[in-house]
């Protein structure tokens, strides 16, 4: 028998050469460098002998390494997952950089280095893919994603006829993607002999069956969907900037603009199981089973069309620029403008063709919340029909189906519904915000200038039918005045309106339609006193004369549309925003930030001198100036010493000759950025 302490060491001795064993057998990233110069060579990826093309340092990588890539632009010189991709990444688990020189390895510089992916118009840049959900990942960054295709077949099933992800398609693989441009890439289904032609999705990008997804300062640009041509139907067209399906993302300081939209074109009915060849969501679209949480976007200048049937009934078109299905969206700090919805045009024997809704968001079936959101100057346009004309609806936000909607400081403004023409006109209406079989939640939001394009359109600020319900609290509706009798907020019989204490100014009737309107007798009238509504600047903000100072007794909601705090003087404002004396912007640069500030005259009483306070967010150093320093009387500064792409949360406030605070600044989060492209920034 072994003593036990003779036992007990050698037990632990082998524990010891296990682990070392382990350690000695553990694998070790490695690291493998891409440039125009390189070779492809068996022993590629050193410094001094990089590879020559991206596909090639991916087959020699394993799970967890590394690939740099030098400035340059890369072109399909190779080719995989059947001849459509430029580069294929599958089962592994990768990151993947751009943006590096071949004199410095060390740090990239994306902008400096610009790293390019091309597609060339002929295939799709890249795919990424997995078995599961846990056997891939990719880390991307710094890479212009272009001229990226996805063609769908013309004969076969849908998964040949259908085209998905122009410059890149993430299948169930694990992704983050940070710093990256897509500009003019598309995915475009097969014209087909099929009952239906091919659907597209995800101009830009597509991401299926992913979780989690991240994605961080990404400019979506110039990208377009379209949908394929068929027998009976056009092909669907969805999200030509960015589509998911079934992906669980996070998403921040997102910008899609000049993106494109398009339903497929048909001779026949336009009608197969059920469906018109409807385009959706030409910024981005989240469809089925997707939970999307982002923030800081810019949604501008896109635009979705229907496809046409002029032998039957066209294709609509929902969300100009976002479009969600069956998902769950949180939308926070978000600027949705300038987009359009326009119905296709066609025969359009029923009313529900040519459709034109949701000018800035539609969304179908799903939870959604809107925060900080800004929905301004979008449109909302049926097509053409020879029978029936094409119906607009909500020419800001349109919301059909069995929905939890929650909207708080919002602002609605100058966003128009039309109707096509030609035949019969059927109505529309909801030039702010149009609840189809919905419920939705409204509190310390404006409502202003929404138009309508005729009668019989209803409804110039908010519209309720179908069963549903708006409870509207702390907000307010005003200018809504373009003809008799339209009604500011109107209520079909059979549906509700549930009122708390909203302003009412300027409107030629408030409420009307024969619904139920709880609350009335909390109204209140008076001008909002709004800072320079209308074109061209759309400011909405009030001002020091607005009725609707202090008078949101009772309301908890902490802060308003830019963030600022509503709790410092309560009781607070009502509608989205909440008026400080003081008005604080911010422009990036690189490693800088130029801030300004003005004064409400007359409310700065004893003012001294002005004291900038900053918060530098995760990873940010401080600026150079500290972190809090007086200015005196100037009203502009420059921070220097930033770091790009973190945060900097900033405030002013004035201050007396006792040191005391007599005014604060509206609060803003604002990052420096070596590249240049528009992000956007929180402003008063």
């Amino acid at each position: 028998m072994i003593p036990f302490l003779k036992l007990l060491s050698l037990i632990i001795t082998v524990f010891s050469l296990l682990l070392i064993h382990t350690a000695m057998a553990a694998p070790q990233a490695n690291t493998y460098r891409v440039a125009p110069t390189g070779n492809d060579t068996a022993n590629c990826g050193a410094e001094a002998n990089p590879c020559r093309t991206i596909q090639y340092a991916v087959n020699l990588a394993g799970n967890g390494d590394t690939v740099l890539v030098a400035a340059g632009t890369y072109m399909g010189n190779q080719s995989c997952a059947n001849n459509t991709t430029f580069i294929c990444i599958q089962n592994k688990h990768l990151t993947l950089l751009g943006g590096y020189t071949t004199n410095n390895w060390l740090v990239a510089d994306p902008a400096a280095n610009v790293t390019i992916l091309d597609g060339q118009n002929v295939r799709r840049a890249l795919y990424v893919s997995s078995a599961t959900n846990t056997s891939g990942s990719i880390h991307l960054e710094g890479f212009t994603i272009q001229n990226g295709l996805s063609q769908g077949a013309a004969s076969g099933p849908d998964d040949a006829t259908f085209a998905f992800g122009g410059g890149i398609l993430v299948d169930r693989a694990q992704a983050t993607i940070r710093h990256m441009t897509f500009k003019n890439n598309r995915a475009i289904g097969g014209n087909t002999n099929n009952d239906y032609g091919g659907a597209a999705g995800g101009g830009g990008l597509a991401i299926r069956a992913t979780n989690p997804a991240l994605l961080e300062h990404i400019l979506f640009e110039n990208n377009e969907v379209h949908g394929g041509n068929g027998v009976n139907r056009g092909g669907f067209a969805i999200g030509g900037g960015l589509y998911t399906f079934q992906a669980d993302m996070n998403g921040s300081y997102l910008t899609f603009r000049h993106n494109l939209a398009v339903g497929g074109d048909t001779n026949g009915s336009g009608i197969s199981g059920g469906e018109r060849s409807d385009a959706q969501g030409a910024g981005a679209a989240f469809q089925i089973g997707s939970i999307i949480n982002a923030h800081h976007l810019e949604v501008y200048d896109n635009e979705t069309i229907g496809g046409n049937a002029p032998n039957g009934d066209a294709g609509g078109a929902f969300g100009g620029g976002v479009f969600a299905e069956v998902a769950e969206l949180s939308l926070t700090d978000a600027n949705i403008y300038n987009n359009l919805a326009l119905g296709g045009n066609g025969r359009n024997s029923g009313f529900s063709g040519s459709l034109g809704i949701g000018g800035g968001i539609a969304t179908g079936t799903a939870v959604i919340t809107l925060d900080r959101v800004r929905v301004v100057n979008n449109v909302a346009r049926g097509g053409n029909g020879q029978i029936n004309a094409g119906s607009g609806g909500g020419g800001g936000y349109y919301v059909i189906g069995f929905s939890d909607v929650s909207v708080s400081n919002a602002i609605f403004a100058d966003n128009v519904v039309e109707m096509g023409s030609q035949g019969a006109l059927p109505g529309g209406g909801g030039g702010g915000v149009f609840a189809n079989f919905a419920n939705i939640n409204v509190t310390h939001s404006t409502f202003a200038r929404n138009r309508l394009g005729a009668a019989p359109m209803q409804g110039t600020g908010l519209v309720v039918i179908n069963g549903g319900s708006i409870n509207l609290s702390y907000s307010i509706i005003a200018d809504h005045t373009q003809y008799s009798p339209t009604n500011a907020i109107h209520a079909q019989p059979g549906n509700t309106v549930n009122l708390n204490t909203n302003l009412f100014f300027g409107n030629t009737t408030n409420t009307g339609g024969g619904g139920v309107f709880n609350g009335t007798g909390t109204n209140l009238s008076g001008n909002p006193a709004f800072l320079s509504p209308g074109a061209p600047n759309y400011d909405y903000h009030i001002t020091s004369n607005s009725a609707a100072i202090d008078q949101a007794v009772g309301s908890s909601i902490a802060v308003d549309i830019d963030n600022q705090s509503r709790t410092l003087l309560p009781p607070p404002d009502l509608g989205a925003d909440e008026f400080v004396p003081l008005t604080l912007s911010a422009s990036p640069g690189d490693g800088l930030l130029w801030l300004s500030w003005t004064a409400v005259p007359g409310l700065l009483i004893g003012l001294e001198h002005y004291q900038v306070l900053i918060t530098p967010g995760l990873g940010a150093v401080p600026p150079t100036q500290g972190t809090s320093f007086s200015v005196g009387l100037n009203t502009h500064i420059t921070l220097t010493g930033l770091t790009n792409y973190a945060d900097y949360t900033i405030r002013v406030e004035a201050r007396n000759g006792s040191g005391a605070t007599i005014g604060t600044s509206n609060t803003i989060t604002a990052f420096p950025t070596d590249r240049q492209v528009f992000l956007p920034l929180v402003k008063k």
